[in-house]
């Protein structure tokens, strides 16, 4: 405020007010303003909004033996969750699983972006390597879990290897497929991706002056990174680590024909009452 007033007294002495209004900006319309946030707005408040709040109402209905008793509200449902211990059991494995997959996913998902955007200085060469990453999920995402069993399987190739190669164990491990190891493993290279994207592009967005700045100050590379380059890229990881938590906590399918039915998880127990 005080260098508009002091810019505004300059412009006073020398008869104009060009460099007020430079300074502030041109003056939008606020029925224009609202003409650009309505679209989104509607779009929000009906495919988002509403039927979260329809599907709170809804838990909060008194169950009948023909359905729901509509406005008759009753905390029970929530009750039963936090009075089961199958529940209870089943919710912190799963936020513990949704919590390991997302750190896994930062350790692999990071230095892939970050050679991807700091590494790699023609576009061209990123487009293509960018591609290479997407390539696994030109595959139906079904296809893509299945695909595990060749490898996790009692026959697959990993078993192959510890018996037939190595001779590690005489019998092939029948563990590596239904368990929670494989399931892990299935999620993270199913949802890594989700981790990446949103790093890459945080990265190859930051300022350049930044890093140059920090260079001239004496900064080695290392520094450079945990000073400069992390912190501005950490906005990128926290919209990977919501994209990969929330997907993880929703997973069922993943865990059904991974865990072989054997594993129990928050999407599992919502398909199987639906």
């Amino acid at each position: 405020d005080e260098a508009l007033a002091e810019v505004a007294q300059a412009e006073s002495l020398m008869g104009g007010s060009s460099a007020v209004v430079a300074t502030t900006g041109p003056r939008r319309s606020p029925l224009m303003t609202l003409a650009w946030v309505l679209p989104g707005t509607i779009w929000l408040l009906l495919f988002l909004i509403a039927p979260l709040v329809m599907i709170i109402l809804v838990s909060l209905w008194e169950r009948t033996p023909v359905g729901f008793a509509a406005f008759s509200f009753s905390l029970d449902a929530y009750g039963r969750i936090f009075e089961t211990s199958v529940f209870l059991d089943t919710l912190k494995n799963t936020i513990f699983r949704s919590l390991l997959v997302t750190a896994l996913c930062i350790l692999i998902g990071y230095p892939i972006a970050f050679y991807l955007s700091r590494c790699v200085k023609t576009i061209r060469f990123q487009i293509a390597l960018f591609i290479v990453v997407l390539a696994p999920f030109w595959v139906a995402y079904v296809v893509r879990i299945i695909a595990w069993l060749p490898v996790l399987g009692r026959q697959g190739v990993i078993n192959y290897f510890l018996v037939e190669v190595l001779g590690v164990v005489d019998e092939p491990i029948s563990a590596l497929f239904y368990s929670t190891f494989a399931i892990t493993l299935a999620l993270v290279q199913l949802y890594v991706l989700f981790m990446v994207t949103p790093i890459f592009f945080q990265l190859a967005t930051l300022d350049e002056a930044a890093i140059e700045a920090a260079r001239d100050l004496g900064a080695t590379p290392g520094k450079v990174f945990r000073e400069v380059i992390f912190p501005l890229s950490l906005p990128g990881v926290l919209i990977g680590c919501i994209f990969v938590f929330v997907l993880v906590m929703g997973e069922f399918a993943t865990v059904r024909i991974i865990g072989g039915g054997t594993i129990q998880s928050v999407g599992t127990l919502v398909n199987d009452y639906y």
